[in-house]
C-alpha cells in the first residue's frame, strides 16, 4: 500500500492508542491510520466491525518509502512502532507525536511538533482538540474514544485520571458514543481457551517482595497462542486484590509481558522497560524474542528500580500533637479541645503516651460536674497509634478503625505526631485547589471609570444578587494599559440572566437574552451597553456549530482563554470592589510586555491565536515569550493551520492586517512562517512590509476609498499566478467585488 501520511501508534495496541489515532485522522483527514504489530483483542474486534466505516491499513502492507509524514501517537519511543520504527528514525520525514505518559522525547522527535499532556488518557488530549477545534466525530469514533479514556483511566478511578478525562468522556457520549457497547469491549467474555491460561496463570502465581511491597508474579510456556494477556491481567487484578501484577506468557516464540500497578510504590512502566515496553505507571507491556526465564530474570532484576517511596505517616501526619498531663482537669482539657478545634486530646506523662480522651467523654464529665477532676480518670489507655514508617494504605485503616479519626504517631512510645481524617484527605484526595491569586485591588482605578460608575452603582444597589460578579477578560486589560475605550464585559458566578434583569431594570436599561448560552445584553443611557455572561466551559456539538455552554467557577471561566492577559477579573461586589483575580499571572505579563499563552494545547485548540498573537504584538509592543512562540511555530509546522475554515482565516487575516503596525504584523506572519502556511506562494518578508507601507502611504497621498486589508491581501499574494490567485480568494470566501479587485490589483 502507498500512503504519503500515515498515522501510527505503539505495538500491542490497547484503545487510548487506537482512539488516539482515529482522532488525530480527524485532525489529518488526508492520512492514513497503521496499525503496527499486535492489536489487543478487544480492539482488533472492535475495528473487523467497522472495517468498512474505519478503513484501517495494516503497518506491515505499507511501501515505507513512501511515507513522508509520520503522526505518531501514545508513545514517544521509535523501537514500540514495529515496521515503522526506521521511519521514524529517518530524519528526512516530518514527524508529529501526541503523547501523555511524560516520558522524555528522543532525539527522533522534534520537540516544536510534539503535543505532551498529563491526561490521565492521551484521547482526552485529542478530544480536547477537537472540540476546541469543533470537529464532530461519527457515533463509531465517539465510542472509540469512549473506550480510550475508560480503559486507560480505570473509568475514572485511576489516580491519574483529571477532570479533563471525566469532560472528554461526557462529550463523546453527547456524540454518540455507544453505551450499550462500552461493556461488551471493556470487559469481554472469555474463550475456553482463554479461561484454561487464566487458570495456569493463577496457579504459578507467586509472591515477590519489592520495597515493601508484594508483587504478584506469573511466568509459564503456553502452547498455543492466546489472544488478550492484558484482559486477563484485569481479571487475575480483581481475582487476586493484588496491589501489583507480573504476567510472563511465552508463546510462538516471542514473550509477551503485561504488568499492572495500583500501588503508588510500584512503577509499572518501568518493569515493562526492562523488554523494551511501554506504558504508563499503572499499566504496562511488552513484546521481546527471548527465552522465558531470560525474559523473567530481566523482569526480576528491574523491581528495584521501579519502586517508587510510597507515601508514609511522616509524610502525612501534623506536628506538634498537642496534648495534656493526667492530672489536668476536665475543664481546661475541654478549654484545649475548643480552642483549638479538636475532637479529643493524647494524655501524656513524662513524655509517655499513655492515653487519650474525647470531646464527647470530656462533655459528659462536666455535665456530671465532673469539670474539676483529672483527665486521667475519665481518659481511654487503648490509642490507636503507629510510627512514622507506616505505609499510607496501613495509615488509612488505623484512621478508620479510631473512633474519633486520630491516630497517635509514636517514636518508642514518645508522641511526636498525629493524623486526623483531614490529614489522610490530604493525602488521599490530594490537597484542595488553591484560591485564585489575588493582586492589589484596582478599586481606585474603577472608581475613575465614569461609564463604570452607574453599573457599580447599580450593581451594589442589588443587595444580596450582588456575588460573583466580574469584570472580565479584555475589559480588565484594557483598564490597566490606561485605555478608555473598554468594553463592559461582566462574567456572572450563576445565572448571568437573572442578574441581567435585576441589573438591567436598577439601570432603567433594556435587556435581550439568549438562554441558550446564559448570555444577555443590557442597552441603557445613550446606547451604552453592557456584556453578561455566566461563567462557563464549552462543548461543541457539530463543526460550526454554537457552543453547549456548561457553568463554572470563574477559575474554570478564565482558564479557556487565549493569553494570560486576557484571563483576568476584577470583582464588581461592593465589599470586594476591585479584587483582581489573576491566577495566571497576566498582570505581571502585561507589565513585563509578553504575550504567553495558559497552556501547551492553546494554539493547536484554536490556530486563530496565532493571528491574534501577532495582533496584540502590534497593538500593545508585546512579544511572544519563547515558550509560547515554540508552540505557535509547532501548531504551523505541524499543518494545523491550513486546517482552518474559510471565513475564520478571512476574518483573521482582515483584523490583522487593519493593525495599525502592520509592517510588524506582516514580518511576524513571515517570521513565524504562517505565510507558507495560509498559502504555499504567500510571501511575509521584508519586501512585502515595505510595499505594504508605501501602498499605505499612496492611499493617504490620493485619498483613495479602499480597506486596508484588501491592499494588504493583493501584497503578500504578490506572487501568486492569476489562477492560483482566484481560487485562493475564492477559498477564503471573499467577497466577489472585493476578490475581483484584489486579483487585478496582482495581475
Amino acid at each position: 500500500m502507498r500512503a504519503t501520511d500515515i498515522i501510527a501508534g505503539h505495538g500491542n495496541t490497547d484503545f487510548d492508542a487506537f482512539a488516539s489515532m482515529l482522532a488525530a485522522r480527524l485532525l489529518y483527514p488526508e492520512a492514513t491510520v497503521a496499525l503496527a504489530g499486535t492489536v489487543n483483542r478487544n480492539v482488533r474486534e472492535f475495528a473487523r466491525l467497522h472495517a468498512d466505516e474505519l478503513q484501517l491499513a495494516d503497518a506491515s502492507r505499507l511501501e515505507l518509502d513512501a511515507i513522508r509524514r509520520l503522526i505518531v501517537v501514545e508513545t514517544v519511543h521509535a523501537s514500540r512502532l514495529g515496521e515503522l520504527e526506521p521511519v521514524a528514525r529517518d530524519p528526512k520525514i516530518e514527524k508529529i507525536v501526541f503523547d501523555h505518559h511524560g516520558d522524555e522525547l528522543e532525539e527522533w522527535a522534534d520537540p516544536s511538533t510534539a503535543v505532551q499532556s498529563d491526561d490521565g488518557a492521551l484521547t482526552t488530549t485529542m478530544v480536547g482538540i477537537l472540540a476546541e477545534r469543533e470537529v464532530v466525530p461519527s457515533a463509531t469514533e465517539a465510542t472509540a474514544f469512549a473506550l480510550g479514556i475508560h480503559e486507560d483511566t480505570g473509568s475514572l478511578t485511576y489516580a491519574t485520571s483529571t477532570q479533563r478525562d471525566a469532560d472528554a468522556l461526557a462529550w463523546c457520549l453527547r456524540h454518540g458514543a455507544r453505551q450499550d457497547l462500552l461493556g461488551d469491549y471493556l470487559h469481554t467474555p472469555l474463550a475456553r481457551h482463554e479461561r484454561e491460561l487464566l487458570h495456569a496463570l493463577s496457579d504459578a502465581l507467586e509472591s515477590v517482595e519489592a520495597g515493601g511491597e508484594e508483587v504478584l508474579v506469573a511466568a509459564l510456556a503456553w502452547p498455543e497462542y492466546v489472544d488478550g494477556v492484558s484482559n486477563l491481567a484485569h481479571k487475575l487484578v480483581d481475582l487476586t486484590d493484588c496491589r501489583a501484577l507480573l504476567l510472563l506468557v511465552e508463546m510462538e516464540d516471542r514473550v509477551f509481558c503485561v504488568v499492572r500497578s495500583r500501588s503508588d510504590g510500584i512503577d509499572a512502566e518501568a518493569i515493562a522497560a526492562a523488554l523494551g515496553g511501554g506504558g504508563h505507571m499503572q499499566a504496562a507491556s511488552a513484546i521481546v524474542r527471548k527465552p522465558l526465564e531470560e525474559a523473567r530474570r530481566l523482569a526480576l532484576k528491574a523491581l528495584p528500580q521501579a519502586v517508587r517511596e510510597p507515601v508514609r505517616t511522616r509524610d502525612v501526619m501534623s506536628r506538634p500533637a498537642r496534648s495534656v498531663a493526667s492530672d489536668e482537669s476536665v475543664s481546661r482539657t475541654m478549654a484545649f479541645c475548643q480552642r483549638h478545634g479538636q475532637s479529643g486530646m493524647f494524655v501524656v506523662d513524662e513524655e509517655r503516651l499513655v492515653g487519650s480522651v474525647s470531646r464527647e467523654d470530656l462533655d459528659k464529665a462536666v455535665g456530671h460536674g465532673l469539670a474539676h477532676a483529672p483527665v486521667k480518670g475519665i481518659m481511654s489507655g487503648s490509642v490507636v497509634s503507629c510510627d512514622e514508617e507506616t505505609p499510607l494504605p496501613e495509615l488509612r485503616q488505623l484512621v478508620l478503625d479510631a473512633e474519633d479519626g486520630r491516630v497517635a504517631v509514636v517514636d518508642r512510645e514518645r508522641l511526636v505526631g498525629v493524623v486526623t481524617r483531614r490529614d489522610l484527605l490530604r493525602a488521599l484526595e490530594g490537597p484542595e485547589e488553591g484560591k485564585a491569586e489575588v493582586t492589589p485591588s484596582l478599586a481606585a482605578e474603577l472608581r475613575t471609570l465614569d461609564r463604570l460608575a452607574p453599573v457599580t452603582q447599580a450593581i451594589a444597589s442589588l443587595g444580596e444578587r450582588r456575588e460573583g460578579v466580574y469584570l472580565v477578560g479584555g475589559t480588565v486589560r484594557d483598564i490597566l494599559l490606561g485605555e478608555r475605550g473598554f468594553d463592559i464585559d461582566i462574567a456572572v458566578e450563576g445565572d448571568a440572566i437573572a442578574f441581567g434583569q435585576a441589573l438591567a431594570e436598577a439601570l432603567g436599561g433594556r435587556i435581550r437574552t439568549h438562554a441558550k448560552f446564559g448570555t444577555a445584553t443590557i442597552t441603557y443611557r445613550n446606547g451604552e451597553h453592557v456584556d453578561l455572561v455566566t461563567t462557563r466551559t464549552e462543548f461543541y456539538d457539530a463543526p460550526a456549530a454554537l457552543p453547549t455552554v456548561e457553568r463554572a467557577t470563574i477559575r474554570e471561566d478564565l482558564f479557556r482563554r487565549d493569553f494570560t492577559l486576557n484571563a483576568m477579573a476584577v470583582s464588581l461586589a461592593p465589599e470586594q470592589l476591585g479584587r483582581l483575580v489573576d491566577p495566571f499571572g497576566g498582570r505581571r505579563d502585561l507589565e513585563q510586555r509578553t504575550l504567553r499563552v495558559l497552556h501547551n494545547l492553546s494554539f493547536i485548540d484554536d490556530p486563530t491565536r496565532i493571528f491574534r498573537a501577532i495582533r496584540y504584538e502590534s497593538r500593545y509592543g508585546l512579544r511572544l515569550e519563547a515558550h509560547s512562540e515554540r508552540l505557535a511555530r509547532g501548531c504551523i509546522e505541524m499543518g494545523l493551520v491550513r486546517n482552518l475554515s474559510s471565513a475564520r482565516l478571512r476574518d483573521e487575516l482582515q483584523a490583522l492586517l487593519d493593525e495599525g503596525q502592520a509592517r510588524h504584523a506582516i514580518l511576524r506572519l513571515g517570521m513565524l512562517g504562517a505565510d507558507r502556511a495560509i498559502h504555499p506562494h504567500l510571501v511575509a518578508d521584508e519586501e512585502a512590509a515595505a510595499l505594504y507601507e508605501r501602498v499605505l502611504e499612496l492611499r493617504a497621498e490620493l485619498g483613495v476609498d479602499a480597506p486596508a486589508w484588501r491592499l494588504g491581501l493583493a501584497v503578500l499574494a504578490r506572487n501568486l499566478s492569476a489562477d492560483e490567485i482566484v481560487t485562493w480568494l475564492d477559498g477564503l470566501k471573499v467577497r466577489r467585488r472585493d476578490a475581483d479587485l484584489v486579483a487585478g490589483a496582482v495581475t
